[in-house]
Protein backbone atom coordinates (compact mmCIF):
# COMPACT_ATOMS: atom_id res chain seq x y z
CA UNK A 1 0.00 0.00 0.00
CA UNK A 2 1.21 3.52 -1.01
CA UNK A 3 2.35 5.42 2.19
CA UNK A 4 0.40 8.47 0.88
CA UNK A 5 -2.55 6.67 1.88
CA UNK A 6 -1.51 5.72 5.03
CA UNK A 7 -0.91 8.91 6.11
CA UNK A 8 -4.97 9.03 6.61
CA UNK A 9 -6.40 5.88 8.55
CA UNK A 10 -9.50 7.56 8.93
CA UNK A 11 -9.53 8.15 4.88
CA UNK A 12 -8.10 4.41 4.47
CA UNK A 13 -11.21 3.39 6.29
CA UNK A 14 -13.83 5.37 4.52
CA UNK A 15 -12.72 3.90 1.25
CA UNK A 16 -13.57 0.92 2.10
CA UNK A 17 -16.99 1.91 3.37
CA UNK A 18 -17.57 3.46 0.28
CA UNK A 19 -16.12 1.71 -2.38
CA UNK A 20 -17.41 -1.91 -1.26
CA UNK A 21 -20.20 -3.47 -3.13
CA UNK A 22 -22.73 -6.08 -1.83
CA UNK A 23 -21.39 -8.19 -5.06
CA UNK A 24 -17.98 -7.85 -3.44
CA UNK A 25 -19.00 -9.81 -0.33
CA UNK A 26 -18.29 -13.51 -0.06
CA UNK A 27 -20.89 -15.91 0.30
CA UNK A 28 -19.84 -16.83 3.95
CA UNK A 29 -19.26 -13.39 5.02
CA UNK A 30 -23.34 -12.76 3.78
CA UNK A 31 -24.38 -15.73 6.18
CA UNK A 32 -22.10 -14.68 9.05
CA UNK A 33 -23.78 -11.21 8.49
CA UNK A 34 -27.56 -13.43 8.59
CA UNK A 35 -26.22 -14.79 11.96
CA UNK A 36 -25.23 -11.57 13.39
CA UNK A 37 -29.01 -9.96 12.89
CA UNK A 38 -30.69 -13.10 14.10
CA UNK A 39 -28.56 -12.89 16.92
CA UNK A 40 -29.13 -9.06 17.81
CA UNK A 41 -32.73 -9.35 17.34
CA UNK A 42 -33.03 -12.28 19.77
CA UNK A 43 -31.59 -10.76 22.43
CA UNK A 44 -33.27 -7.48 21.77
CA UNK A 45 -36.34 -9.08 21.48
CA UNK A 46 -36.13 -10.41 25.00
CA UNK A 47 -34.74 -7.44 26.17
CA UNK A 48 -37.96 -5.75 25.34
CA UNK A 49 -39.69 -7.65 28.23
CA UNK A 50 -37.17 -6.81 30.80
CA UNK A 51 -38.08 -3.62 33.25
CA UNK A 52 -34.57 -1.98 31.56
CA UNK A 53 -36.43 -2.78 28.25
CA UNK A 54 -39.48 -1.58 28.97
CA UNK A 55 -38.30 1.51 30.22
CA UNK A 56 -36.00 2.84 27.13
CA UNK A 57 -38.67 1.67 25.10
CA UNK A 58 -41.08 4.20 26.63
CA UNK A 59 -38.08 6.66 27.25
CA UNK A 60 -37.58 6.96 23.45
CA UNK A 61 -40.75 6.99 22.46
CA UNK A 62 -41.33 10.12 24.78
CA UNK A 63 -38.73 11.88 23.61
CA UNK A 64 -38.20 10.85 19.72
CA UNK A 65 -41.55 10.97 19.37
CA UNK A 66 -43.83 9.34 16.70
CA UNK A 67 -41.77 8.00 14.00
CA UNK A 68 -41.77 5.08 10.95
CA UNK A 69 -38.88 2.77 12.94
CA UNK A 70 -39.62 0.17 15.16
CA UNK A 71 -39.40 -0.29 19.16
CA UNK A 72 -38.72 -4.00 18.77
CA UNK A 73 -41.23 -6.14 20.66
CA UNK A 74 -43.71 -2.76 21.01
CA UNK A 75 -46.46 -1.95 18.86
CA UNK A 76 -45.38 1.51 18.30
CA UNK A 77 -42.25 3.45 16.23
CA UNK A 78 -40.61 6.45 16.90
CA UNK A 79 -37.38 8.47 15.08
CA UNK A 80 -34.37 6.20 14.06
CA UNK A 81 -31.96 7.75 16.14
CA UNK A 82 -34.35 7.12 19.40
CA UNK A 83 -34.95 3.19 18.02
CA UNK A 84 -31.58 2.69 17.94
CA UNK A 85 -31.17 3.98 21.11
CA UNK A 86 -33.74 2.00 22.24
CA UNK A 87 -33.41 -1.21 20.70
CA UNK A 88 -29.23 -1.40 21.67
CA UNK A 89 -29.93 -0.88 24.90
CA UNK A 90 -32.39 -3.74 25.35
CA UNK A 91 -30.35 -5.29 23.67
CA UNK A 92 -26.50 -5.05 25.53
CA UNK A 93 -28.99 -5.42 28.94
CA UNK A 94 -28.98 -8.52 28.35
CA UNK A 95 -25.50 -9.59 28.28
CA UNK A 96 -25.93 -12.01 25.43
CA UNK A 97 -23.88 -10.08 22.17
CA UNK A 98 -21.42 -10.42 19.92
CA UNK A 99 -17.65 -10.13 21.02
CA UNK A 100 -14.41 -9.37 18.90
CA UNK A 101 -11.57 -10.27 21.60
CA UNK A 102 -8.67 -8.57 20.36
CA UNK A 103 -10.47 -4.78 19.34
CA UNK A 104 -12.17 -5.14 22.87
CA UNK A 105 -15.75 -4.65 20.55
CA UNK A 106 -19.03 -5.50 21.31
CA UNK A 107 -20.23 -5.07 17.29
CA UNK A 108 -23.30 -6.66 16.73
CA UNK A 109 -25.03 -4.70 19.15
CA UNK A 110 -23.40 -0.80 18.64
CA UNK A 111 -24.22 -1.95 14.46
CA UNK A 112 -27.13 -3.31 13.63
CA UNK A 113 -29.57 -1.28 15.53
CA UNK A 114 -28.45 1.70 13.82
CA UNK A 115 -28.67 -0.26 10.30
CA UNK A 116 -31.84 -1.64 10.69
CA UNK A 117 -33.51 1.70 11.94
CA UNK A 118 -32.14 3.07 8.89
CA UNK A 119 -32.74 0.61 6.25
CA UNK A 120 -36.43 0.94 7.86
CA UNK A 121 -36.05 4.95 7.94
CA UNK A 122 -35.41 4.73 3.93
CA UNK A 123 -37.37 1.61 2.63
CA UNK A 124 -33.98 0.32 1.72
CA UNK A 125 -33.21 -3.45 1.05
CA UNK A 126 -32.32 -6.57 2.88
CA UNK A 127 -28.83 -6.21 0.56
CA UNK A 128 -28.46 -2.76 1.84
CA UNK A 129 -29.08 -4.10 5.37
CA UNK A 130 -26.83 -6.96 5.23
CA UNK A 131 -23.70 -4.73 3.33
CA UNK A 132 -23.91 -1.84 6.22
CA UNK A 133 -23.36 -4.45 9.13
CA UNK A 134 -20.90 -6.03 7.21
CA UNK A 135 -18.62 -2.82 7.31
CA UNK A 136 -20.00 -1.14 10.28
CA UNK A 137 -18.18 -4.46 11.83
CA UNK A 138 -15.27 -3.29 10.26
CA UNK A 139 -14.57 0.28 10.65
CA UNK A 140 -15.35 -0.72 14.70
CA UNK A 141 -13.19 -3.42 15.26
CA UNK A 142 -10.20 -1.98 13.44
CA UNK A 143 -10.18 1.17 15.24
CA UNK A 144 -10.60 -1.37 18.23
CA UNK A 145 -7.42 -2.92 17.04
CA UNK A 146 -5.90 0.38 17.16
CA UNK A 147 -6.04 0.96 20.50
CA UNK A 148 -6.01 -2.28 22.33
CA UNK A 149 -6.02 -3.61 24.70
CA UNK A 150 -3.99 -0.51 25.97
CA UNK A 151 -7.90 1.18 26.12
CA UNK A 152 -9.07 -0.91 28.47
CA UNK A 153 -5.51 -1.79 30.12
CA UNK A 154 -4.11 1.20 30.28
CA UNK A 155 -6.81 3.64 30.82
CA UNK A 156 -10.53 3.07 32.48
CA UNK A 157 -12.59 3.02 29.03
CA UNK A 158 -15.23 0.31 28.68
CA UNK A 159 -13.95 0.08 24.85
CA UNK A 160 -16.93 -1.23 23.56
CA UNK A 161 -18.97 1.52 24.67
CA UNK A 162 -16.13 3.86 23.86
CA UNK A 163 -15.65 2.48 20.15
CA UNK A 164 -19.24 1.41 19.64
CA UNK A 165 -20.10 4.53 17.42
CA UNK A 166 -17.40 3.89 14.82
CA UNK A 167 -19.62 1.28 13.39
CA UNK A 168 -23.30 2.59 13.67
CA UNK A 169 -21.43 5.81 12.43
CA UNK A 170 -20.12 3.74 9.12
CA UNK A 171 -22.72 1.74 8.60
CA UNK A 172 -25.31 4.83 8.52
CA UNK A 173 -22.83 6.67 6.25
CA UNK A 174 -22.59 3.38 3.60
CA UNK A 175 -27.17 3.34 4.04
CA UNK A 176 -27.06 7.00 2.88
CA UNK A 177 -24.93 6.51 0.57
CA UNK A 178 -21.78 8.79 1.29
CA UNK A 179 -18.59 9.00 -1.04
CA UNK A 180 -15.05 8.16 0.38
CA UNK A 181 -14.73 11.96 1.72
CA UNK A 182 -17.95 12.52 3.22
CA UNK A 183 -17.77 8.85 5.06
CA UNK A 184 -13.80 10.03 6.25
CA UNK A 185 -15.80 13.39 7.30
CA UNK A 186 -18.45 11.50 9.29
CA UNK A 187 -16.04 8.87 11.24
CA UNK A 188 -13.99 12.56 11.78
CA UNK A 189 -17.06 13.66 13.21
CA UNK A 190 -17.61 10.43 15.52
CA UNK A 191 -14.38 10.70 17.02
CA UNK A 192 -14.89 14.17 18.07
CA UNK A 193 -18.75 13.56 19.63
CA UNK A 194 -18.59 9.71 20.89
CA UNK A 195 -19.17 8.74 24.55
CA UNK A 196 -16.17 8.25 26.44
CA UNK A 197 -17.18 5.68 28.53
CA UNK A 198 -15.57 5.10 32.11
CA UNK A 199 -15.44 1.66 33.09
CA UNK A 200 -16.81 2.45 36.79
CA UNK A 201 -20.77 1.93 36.11
CA UNK A 202 -19.72 -1.26 34.31
CA UNK A 203 -17.83 -2.90 37.26
CA UNK A 204 -20.66 -2.00 39.30
CA UNK A 205 -23.28 -2.67 37.06
CA UNK A 206 -25.00 0.76 37.69
CA UNK A 207 -27.96 1.21 35.92
CA UNK A 208 -26.58 3.58 33.21
CA UNK A 209 -24.45 0.55 32.20
CA UNK A 210 -27.29 -0.66 30.14
CA UNK A 211 -27.96 2.36 28.01
CA UNK A 212 -24.08 2.98 26.54
CA UNK A 213 -24.35 1.02 23.77
CA UNK A 214 -27.68 1.91 22.68
CA UNK A 215 -25.80 5.70 22.77
CA UNK A 216 -23.43 4.55 20.74
CA UNK A 217 -26.16 3.65 18.29
CA UNK A 218 -27.72 7.09 18.57
CA UNK A 219 -24.83 8.60 18.58
CA UNK A 220 -23.45 7.82 14.99
CA UNK A 221 -26.26 8.41 13.47
CA UNK A 222 -26.33 11.76 14.44
CA UNK A 223 -22.45 11.74 13.69
CA UNK A 224 -23.50 11.13 9.96
CA UNK A 225 -26.10 13.45 9.77
CA UNK A 226 -23.97 16.31 11.22
CA UNK A 227 -21.75 15.84 8.75
CA UNK A 228 -24.39 15.22 6.00
CA UNK A 229 -24.50 19.23 6.33
CA UNK A 230 -21.70 19.77 6.62
CA UNK A 231 -19.77 19.66 10.85
CA UNK A 232 -17.22 16.94 9.39
CA UNK A 233 -14.31 16.02 11.53
CA UNK A 234 -10.73 15.82 9.93
CA UNK A 235 -8.79 13.35 8.08
CA UNK A 236 -6.55 13.10 10.88
CA UNK A 237 -9.25 12.04 13.10
CA UNK A 238 -7.49 9.05 13.95
CA UNK A 239 -3.85 9.61 14.53
CA UNK A 240 -3.76 13.24 14.66
CA UNK A 241 -1.41 14.89 17.03
CA UNK A 242 -4.59 15.68 19.32
CA UNK A 243 -6.79 12.75 17.92
CA UNK A 244 -8.60 9.98 18.82
CA UNK A 245 -5.86 7.54 19.41
CA UNK A 246 -3.66 9.47 21.77
CA UNK A 247 -6.97 10.40 23.72
CA UNK A 248 -8.35 6.94 24.84
CA UNK A 249 -4.63 5.11 24.53
CA UNK A 250 -1.83 4.82 25.86
CA UNK A 251 -0.23 2.53 23.01
CA UNK A 252 -1.77 2.43 19.46
CA UNK A 253 -0.84 1.36 16.79
CA UNK A 254 -2.65 2.33 14.03
CA UNK A 255 -1.00 0.13 10.98
CA UNK A 256 -3.61 -2.61 12.53
CA UNK A 257 -6.35 -0.84 10.93
CA UNK A 258 -4.53 -1.18 7.10
CA UNK A 259 -3.77 -5.12 8.12
CA UNK A 260 -6.27 -7.25 5.61
CA UNK A 261 -8.27 -3.82 4.50
CA UNK A 262 -8.69 -4.74 0.94
CA UNK A 263 -9.98 -7.89 1.04
CA UNK A 264 -10.80 -9.08 4.56
CA UNK A 265 -14.08 -8.57 6.86
CA UNK A 266 -13.20 -8.60 10.61
CA UNK A 267 -17.51 -9.89 11.08
CA UNK A 268 -15.27 -13.75 10.87
CA UNK A 269 -13.45 -12.84 13.49
CA UNK A 270 -16.16 -12.16 16.16
CA UNK A 271 -17.98 -14.69 18.42
CA UNK A 272 -21.18 -15.35 19.71
CA UNK A 273 -21.81 -16.03 23.59
CA UNK A 274 -23.63 -18.91 24.44
CA UNK A 275 -23.74 -17.92 28.63
CA UNK A 276 -25.30 -14.73 29.96
CA UNK A 277 -22.59 -13.07 31.60
CA UNK A 278 -19.47 -10.95 30.89
CA UNK A 279 -17.62 -12.42 28.01
CA UNK A 280 -13.96 -12.30 29.97
CA UNK A 281 -15.42 -14.83 32.13
CA UNK A 282 -16.56 -17.74 29.49
CA UNK A 283 -13.26 -19.52 29.62
CA UNK A 284 -13.96 -20.06 33.18
CA UNK A 285 -17.44 -21.86 32.82
CA UNK A 286 -15.84 -24.03 29.97
CA UNK A 287 -13.36 -24.98 32.95
CA UNK A 288 -16.01 -25.33 35.71
CA UNK A 289 -18.79 -27.25 33.08
CA UNK A 290 -15.19 -29.45 32.08
CA UNK A 291 -14.90 -30.31 35.43
CA UNK A 292 -18.25 -30.73 36.90
CA UNK A 293 -19.45 -33.15 34.04
CA UNK A 294 -16.04 -35.44 34.79
CA UNK A 295 -16.30 -35.69 37.71
CA UNK A 296 -19.89 -34.97 38.76
CA UNK A 297 -19.41 -32.52 41.39
CA UNK A 298 -21.82 -30.20 43.20
CA UNK A 299 -21.87 -27.71 45.63
CA UNK A 300 -21.07 -29.46 49.04
CA UNK A 301 -18.48 -31.42 47.46
CA UNK A 302 -16.05 -28.35 47.16
CA UNK A 303 -14.00 -26.74 49.62
CA UNK A 304 -12.28 -24.35 47.49
CA UNK A 305 -11.92 -23.00 43.98
CA UNK A 306 -9.12 -20.82 42.75
CA UNK A 307 -9.42 -19.00 39.45
CA UNK A 308 -6.56 -17.80 37.73
CA UNK A 309 -7.03 -15.53 34.80
CA UNK A 310 -5.67 -12.59 33.28
CA UNK A 311 -5.60 -9.16 34.47
CA UNK A 312 -8.51 -7.95 33.04
CA UNK A 313 -10.54 -10.84 33.90
CA UNK A 314 -9.55 -10.57 37.21
CA UNK A 315 -11.70 -7.68 38.31
CA UNK A 316 -14.50 -9.02 38.82
CA UNK A 317 -14.31 -10.38 41.89
CA UNK A 318 -17.30 -9.37 43.85
CA UNK A 319 -18.45 -12.63 45.75
CA UNK A 320 -21.67 -11.20 46.48
CA UNK A 321 -23.39 -9.06 43.89
CA UNK A 322 -26.25 -6.76 45.24
CA UNK A 323 -27.49 -6.42 41.53
CA UNK A 324 -28.20 -8.59 38.32
CA UNK A 325 -25.48 -6.55 36.18
CA UNK A 326 -22.88 -6.65 38.93
CA UNK A 327 -23.57 -10.79 39.31
CA UNK A 328 -22.97 -10.85 35.68
CA UNK A 329 -19.50 -9.01 36.03
CA UNK A 330 -18.95 -11.45 38.99
CA UNK A 331 -16.32 -13.77 38.14
CA UNK A 332 -17.07 -15.77 41.60
CA UNK A 333 -20.86 -15.62 41.37
CA UNK A 334 -20.40 -16.90 37.47
CA UNK A 335 -18.23 -19.69 38.80
CA UNK A 336 -20.73 -20.91 41.74
CA UNK A 337 -24.00 -20.81 39.31
CA UNK A 338 -21.87 -22.85 36.56
CA UNK A 339 -20.94 -25.56 38.97
CA UNK A 340 -24.59 -25.42 40.78
CA UNK A 341 -26.36 -25.37 37.47
CA UNK A 342 -24.35 -26.72 35.34
CA UNK A 343 -25.20 -23.53 32.71
CA UNK A 344 -24.62 -20.06 32.64
CA UNK A 345 -28.48 -18.87 31.19
CA UNK A 346 -30.40 -16.11 31.64
CA UNK A 347 -32.56 -17.74 34.47
CA UNK A 348 -29.59 -17.86 37.18
CA UNK A 349 -29.22 -14.16 36.56
CA UNK A 350 -32.09 -12.91 38.52
CA UNK A 351 -32.92 -11.34 41.89
CA UNK A 352 -33.98 -14.74 43.44
CA UNK A 353 -30.80 -16.19 42.32
CA UNK A 354 -28.40 -13.45 43.58
CA UNK A 355 -29.39 -13.73 46.81
CA UNK A 356 -29.55 -17.47 46.52
CA UNK A 357 -27.96 -18.19 49.86
CA UNK A 358 -26.37 -21.63 48.47
CA UNK A 359 -24.79 -19.85 45.47
CA UNK A 360 -23.42 -17.19 47.81
CA UNK A 361 -21.76 -19.65 50.16
CA UNK A 362 -20.25 -21.20 47.07
CA UNK A 363 -19.27 -17.62 45.29
CA UNK A 364 -17.33 -17.10 49.19
CA UNK A 365 -15.07 -20.37 48.26
CA UNK A 366 -13.65 -18.44 45.03
CA UNK A 367 -10.60 -16.85 44.58
CA UNK A 368 -9.77 -14.76 41.59
CA UNK A 369 -6.60 -14.33 40.19
CA UNK A 370 -4.14 -12.22 38.33
CA UNK A 371 -2.04 -14.51 36.50
CA UNK A 372 0.71 -12.83 35.18
CA UNK A 373 1.76 -15.98 32.50
CA UNK A 374 -1.39 -15.90 31.29
CA UNK A 375 -1.76 -11.82 31.29
CA UNK A 376 1.04 -12.21 28.35
CA UNK A 377 -1.49 -14.57 25.92
CA UNK A 378 -4.10 -11.59 26.61
CA UNK A 379 -5.57 -9.88 24.29
CA UNK A 380 -5.33 -12.84 21.71
CA UNK A 381 -6.61 -15.42 23.58
CA UNK A 382 -8.79 -14.93 27.31
CA UNK A 383 -7.24 -18.39 29.09
CA UNK A 384 -8.51 -19.35 32.42
CA UNK A 385 -7.17 -22.06 34.83
CA UNK A 386 -9.79 -23.13 37.05
CA UNK A 387 -8.39 -25.22 40.16
CA UNK A 388 -10.80 -27.05 42.51
CA UNK A 389 -10.11 -28.45 45.78
CA UNK A 390 -12.55 -30.96 46.88
CA UNK A 391 -13.50 -32.01 50.71
CA UNK A 392 -11.47 -34.73 50.54
CA UNK A 393 -8.75 -32.93 49.21
CA UNK A 394 -8.38 -33.90 45.18
CA UNK A 395 -7.48 -30.99 43.80
CA UNK A 396 -8.72 -30.91 39.92
CA UNK A 397 -7.72 -28.62 37.38
CA UNK A 398 -8.76 -27.50 34.08
CA UNK A 399 -8.21 -24.83 31.68
CA UNK A 400 -9.33 -22.67 28.87
CA UNK A 401 -7.83 -20.38 26.42
CA UNK A 402 -10.09 -19.65 24.52
CA UNK A 403 -14.73 -19.30 24.99
CA UNK A 404 -17.05 -21.49 23.05
CA UNK A 405 -18.47 -19.28 20.54
CA UNK A 406 -15.08 -17.79 18.77
CA UNK A 407 -14.06 -18.32 15.66
CA UNK A 408 -11.63 -21.36 16.08
CA UNK A 409 -14.96 -23.19 18.36
CA UNK A 410 -17.82 -21.66 16.84
CA UNK A 411 -21.30 -21.86 17.68
CA UNK A 412 -23.50 -23.57 14.98
CA UNK A 413 -25.94 -22.81 13.01
CA UNK A 414 -28.17 -25.31 15.09
CA UNK A 415 -26.90 -23.73 18.10
CA UNK A 416 -28.03 -20.47 17.31
CA UNK A 417 -31.09 -21.30 16.44
CA UNK A 418 -31.75 -22.44 19.88
CA UNK A 419 -30.54 -19.83 21.84
CA UNK A 420 -32.53 -17.52 19.36
CA UNK A 421 -35.53 -19.64 19.95
CA UNK A 422 -35.53 -19.59 23.48
CA UNK A 423 -34.88 -15.65 23.70
CA UNK A 424 -37.36 -14.78 20.98
CA UNK A 425 -40.27 -17.37 22.35
CA UNK A 426 -40.30 -14.78 25.75
CA UNK A 427 -42.22 -12.35 23.51
CA UNK A 428 -43.25 -14.41 20.63
CA UNK A 429 -45.10 -18.11 19.73
CA UNK A 430 -42.71 -20.53 18.05
CA UNK A 431 -44.30 -20.11 15.12
CA UNK A 432 -44.02 -16.69 14.73
CA UNK A 433 -40.46 -16.95 15.87
CA UNK A 434 -39.80 -19.46 13.72
CA UNK A 435 -41.34 -16.75 11.12
CA UNK A 436 -38.65 -14.28 12.39
CA UNK A 437 -35.46 -16.55 11.79
CA UNK A 438 -36.53 -17.82 8.55
CA UNK A 439 -36.86 -13.75 7.47
CA UNK A 440 -33.85 -12.74 8.91
CA UNK A 441 -31.92 -16.05 6.51
CA UNK A 442 -33.64 -14.93 3.40
CA UNK A 443 -33.17 -11.27 3.94
CA UNK A 444 -30.91 -10.84 1.19
CA UNK A 445 -34.15 -11.10 -1.23
CA UNK A 446 -36.08 -7.97 0.44
CA UNK A 447 -36.73 -5.37 -1.59
CA UNK A 448 -37.72 -3.47 1.86
CA UNK A 449 -37.01 -4.23 5.31
CA UNK A 450 -40.26 -4.01 6.43
CA UNK A 451 -40.91 -7.59 5.71
CA UNK A 452 -38.86 -7.89 8.80
CA UNK A 453 -39.48 -5.26 11.07
CA UNK A 454 -43.14 -5.46 10.90
CA UNK A 455 -42.33 -9.23 12.31
CA UNK A 456 -40.42 -7.47 15.03
CA UNK A 457 -43.91 -5.70 16.78
CA UNK A 458 -45.90 -6.87 19.38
Amino acid sequence: MKTETKKSQTLALAQKVANTRFEDLPAEVIHEAKRRIADVIGIGLSGSTSIAGKKITEFSLNKGGSGKTTLWGSNVSTTPEFAALANGTMTFHMELDDVHRTSHTHPGVTVIPAALALCEEHGLSGKDLLLATVLGYDVEIRVGLAVSPSIYVDRTYLAPGTLGIFGATAATAKLLNFNVEKTAGALGTASYIGPLAPFESFRLGAPAKDTIMGWANYSGIYATLLSDVGFDGPESAMEGDFGYYKTVANKFDGDRIYNGLSDGFEIMNTGIKPYACCRQHHTAIDAVLELREKHNLVPEDIEKITHRTFVVGARGTEKCPTSIPAAKYSAPYTIAVALTYGRAWRDEYSQEQIKNLRLIELASKVEVLADQELDALYDEKWPSIIEITTKKKDVLVARYDLPKGEPENPVSDEELKEKFMSLTTDLFSSDHAESIWDKIFKVDQLEDISELTNLLKA
